[in-house]
């Protein structure tokens, strides 16, 4: 990594002889030793994580990790799912190893797999068996990744299914307490509360069946409501911004970071700049600054996000000038005059 000299030494002081104790009514308990792992909850935490995390990250590249939590994604040719298994559990024995080298418990009970295919029907072959350290990990219907629900068939419905029942119970408690605030509280109660809910990665998950975001929707006709219930007879309480009006424009602004920033993080999601148009046209001008559009064959790839924002920046492109703006305060300022036209 790079480290040597009185840094290389200051970090082994720091690193050892750590300990741990629990302090309950003022009586602490012994301490007890920590002889592997990084310090939580400190300024070179993340840092020191990502070192220690980065030689597993090498040793398997069909890893993708947020944190400690690890997803492996393998492609899968249907009339051989022996081979695929195969190179799975070569890649789960791989983690094992390195676990008991650098003393890390593997959380089996939360390991999950799953066979995406959109194909009706399952395979005519039995799959083999997936393994963690000797623990059979049964085949899912759906798995939770950073708390978004993906199930087999990339339909995110079962995730936008419950996440509009849990935000109608928030929507609820705030209703309880809506005798204590006026117009203005509850609205922005709800915003903390509850659309905070309906909109956390909703970007992944956008291409779910528009039906199924009717039901968030309607949870925020409920709140808008309940604002409208609690407004004085001459007060004007503006209202609620349409829940997909908010995920295009964040998704504008994420295509805007992907492009025109080049944000690392999000460089797999990068697009070609489209190639200039043969003749003279009134589009001709603004072709520098377009995106190339992926090509899809299905309606659920057409809704997700690379095509749907690269096509709603295309239009962006065509229709304004908001694509130059220089910085992204009133970029986001801009854009949300626009889909409001």
């Amino acid at each position: 990594m790079g480290v040597c000299g009185v840094l290389l030494y200051l970090l082994h002081d720091y690193l050892r002889d750590r300990s741990l104790s629990v302090l309950v009514d003022g009586q602490s308990s012994k301490d007890y030793p920590i002889g592997a792992g990084v310090p939580q909850g400190s300024l070179l935490g993340p840092l020191l994580w990502n070192v220690f995390f980065n030689d597993l990250l090498q040793l398997i590249p069909e890893v993708y990790a947020y944190a400690d939590d690890c997803t492996l994604t393998f492609p899968c040719d249907s009339t051989d799912h022996h081979a695929t298994v195969v190179l799975i559990n070569q890649a789960l024995e791989t983690i094992t190893s390195w676990g008991r080298r650098w003393q890390v418990d593997l959380a089996q009970d939360k390991t999950q797999v799953m066979l995406v295919t959109r194909r009706s029907s399952p395979p005519a072959i039995p799959i083999p068996p997936n393994h963690l350290d000797g623990l059979v990990l049964p085949l899912q219907t759906t798995v939770t990744i950073l708390g978004v629900e993906i199930d087999s068939t990339i339909s995110f419905t079962s995730h936008v299914k419950k996440t509009a029942s849990k935000a109608a119970g928030r929507l609820s408690c705030v209703k309880r307490v809506s005798h204590l605030l006026d117009a203005r509280g509850v609205s922005k109660f709800y915003a903390v509360q509850v659309r905070s809910i309906m909109e956390y990665a909703s970007l992944n998950w956008s291409s779910c069946p528009p039906s199924y975001f009717g039901l968030l929707d309607n949870v925020q006709n409920r709140a808008q409501r309940l604002i409208n219930d609690k407004a004085l007879p001459d007060e004007q309480v503006p209202s609620l911004q349409p829940l997909q009006h908010r995920r295009d424009v964040a998704g504008l602004c994420a295509t805007d970071k992907i492009h025109r920033e080049g944000a690392p993080h999000l460089s797999a999601l990068r697009q070609p700049w489209a190639s200039p148009h043969p003749h003279s046209t009134r589009d001709a001008s603004t072709r520098v600054h377009q995106l190339s559009v992926p090509f899809t064959r299905t309606e659920t790839f057409l809704r997700s996000f690379v095509p749907r924002y690269t096509r709603l920046w295309n239009n962006l492109v065509r229709e304004t000038g908001i694509h130059e703006t220089p910085t992204m305060h009133s970029f986001k300022s801009d854009m949300n005059k626009w889909r409001k036209l």
